[in-house]
């Protein structure tokens, strides 16, 4: 026990040696529930948001502690058994338990604690796929669970240059987006989008000088993702994971339009209720997302329209094979719907436009774009790439970027 109060101190110094930046979805973190967790794909940011958290809450005076659920400490004991000594034998009442889906019986014994120790409180981190209600211990009333996705453009900007632009919401852009534009008064604003949209999703990347070695980090996190965290909640065996990962690569390496599970299935020899299940996995995972038509019903659920993957940054790592021209259409889609989805905005196929978006259609493209595929829509506008400031329906692409 000693020695986990050792390896916590050892941590908490290097983790206040490095400057924090405090995000805007922190703040809806502080909760007062006695479990509280955060999930989200790997690299956005959940240890260190957790380390900080435990060092606010008093793990400097051993009022709390911060473990890791793969700690070889739980080779020999039990999460359970931990929550109780340190309830009896220490002052510690607050428990910080980063990835506990590598925990294996985090369910039952999350249950547990809540049952026995109502004064004890519990924060963790977690993969994305975590279930709270799967199998029979629903843990959907006990546990508050936060998402934490990667950076914005405008949490991008803040982070590596102090700038802080504005927070908006999709009627301000809309209504207001050349006022907008002009008042930011940002240097080099699309040069520092297009680096966005390569390398500025994830935090950890400030710690790489080289984009090489920035892309690897990003693949390995795939890979673990698929091989481990994947692998390990859904007990898959190599041989499933390998179709996993290609079909990850298909998401990334073809046009959003020319891909389903149907399709996917046919390819692969696979049958389709197993690809469905495992894009859905790598959905859960973090890896890609889904588009569904308007008012879709649960045939559409299980076969989307559209398949994106997670984010930009995912693409450039992958050196896709595809001409430029689709590279950057998908690329300018794949930010859209990353955005969209990141703050909740109901986001869908269009068969008019590119997507609707809050009972809006959207073409997307590049300066060059125009009204004529959406002419005869009433609520219709055009996003824009590389142009700073847009006119009536024509809005920039990157102030789609400050909705967070």
């Amino acid at each position: 026990m000693e020695r986990l109060f050792e390896m916590q101190r050892i941590i908490i110094e290097q983790v206040e040696s490095e400057p924090f930046f405090w995000r805007g979805q922190f703040d809806a973190f502080l909760c007062d529930q006695q479990v509280c967790g955060i999930v989200g794909a790997r690299g956005v940011g959940k240890t260190t948001f957790l380390l900080r958290r435990a060092i606010a809450m008093g793990a400097k005076k051993r009022k709390a502690l911060y473990v890791s659920a793969d700690n070889i400490f739980f080779l020999e004991n039990s999460l359970l058994g931990l929550v109780d000594y340190l309830y009896k034998h220490t002052d510690t009442r607050i428990l910080f338990i980063d990835e506990i889906h590598k925990y294996q019986h985090w369910r039952i014994e999350l249950k547990n604690v809540v049952d026995t120790y109502p004064s004890f409180q519990i924060f963790f981190s977690g993969s994305s796929m975590i279930d709270l209600i799967e199998g029979k211990y629903d843990l959907s009333r006990r546990v508050i669970l936060h998402k934490l996705y990667g950076f914005s453009f405008r949490e991008y900007i803040e982070f590596y240059f102090g700038k802080k632009l504005p927070q908006l919401d999709l009627n301000e852009i809309l209504s207001s987006h050349s006022l907008i534009a002009q008042d930011l008064n940002m240097t080099g604003i699309l040069k520092h989008f297009g680096d966005y949209l390569k390398l500025g999703y994830y935090p950890f990347f400030k710690g790489y000088s080289q984009d090489k070695d920035k892309f690897q980090s990003l693949d390995n996190a795939v890979q673990m993702t698929i091989y481990e965290d994947i692998a390990t909640l859904h007990s898959l065996k190599t041989t499933s994971l390998s179709t996993l990962e290609q079909l990850y690569k298909f998401v990334l390496n073809t046009s959003p339009g020319e891909m389903s599970a149907s399709k996917l299935a046919t390819t692969l020899r696979k049958d389709f209720e197993t690809i469905s299940s495992y894009l859905r996995y790598l959905e859960q995972a973090g890896l890609i997302r889904f588009i569904y038509p308007d008012n879709s019903g649960q045939a559409f659920l299980r076969n989307p329209i559209k398949m994106y993957p997670e984010n930009t940054n995912l693409m450039h790592a992958a050196y896709l094979p595809l001409a430029q021209d689709q590279f950057k259409g998908k690329l300018r889609e794949t930010f859209v719907v990353n955005q969209a989805q990141n703050v909740g905005l109901p986001i869908f196929y269009s068969k008019v436009g590119d997507f609707k978006i809050g009972g809006h259609v959207f073409e997307i493209g590049g300066k060059s774009k125009n009204l004529k595929q959406i002419k005869y829509e009433k609520d219709a506008f055009i996003l824009s790439d590389d142009i700073f400031v847009g006119a009536k329906n024509t809005i920039p692409l990157y102030l789609f970027g400050l909705l967070y």
